[in-house]
């Protein structure tokens, strides 16, 4: 429990980084990267990521790929902004091992837990707070 709490933590402790900020009024962002947070290799991660990101282009129309980060730097995965529904994006992130993903509806940024006991979705605030324009 104390390591799902942890985790969660660290999840809400984020940043964004794309060349522009995605236009779409609700969206989820999602990775492939390290399922269940276990780091696998780079090759493994961007196979995965891959298979994600060709999986949502047969889905919707407009994907953008951006960088989630700790602002300190200290891990990235690449990530897409996919306009699909909370449910859709849930059903996502459980199938490629995610703990959780992020969700923005109407400029708010929200965690969304997936695969955690004891934790509950949380508003982490103004989306424009989190993003930063290459």
């Amino acid at each position: 429990m104390c390591e799902h709490i942890s985790l969660w933590c660290c999840y809400q402790t984020i940043q964004f980084k794309a060349g522009q900020r995605p236009v779409y009024p609700c969206f989820a962002i999602l990775t492939a990267f390290n399922p269940g947070s276990i780091v696998l290799h780079s090759a493994e991660n961007l196979k995965r990521n891959t298979f994600l990101k060709n999986e949502l282009r047969h889905e919707v129309n407009g994907l953008q790929m951006l960088e989630c980060s700790a602002p300190d730097g200290t891990w990235l995965e690449p990530s897409f902004a996919a306009p699909v529904s909370r449910a859709r994006a849930a059903q996502l992130a459980r199938r490629w091992g995610q703990h959780a993903f992020y969700w923005v509806e109407h400029g708010e940024l929200y965690l969304e837990p997936v695969q955690l006991d004891g934790v509950t979705t949380i508003k982490l605030g103004d989306f424009k707070d989190f993003f930063y324009t290459e």
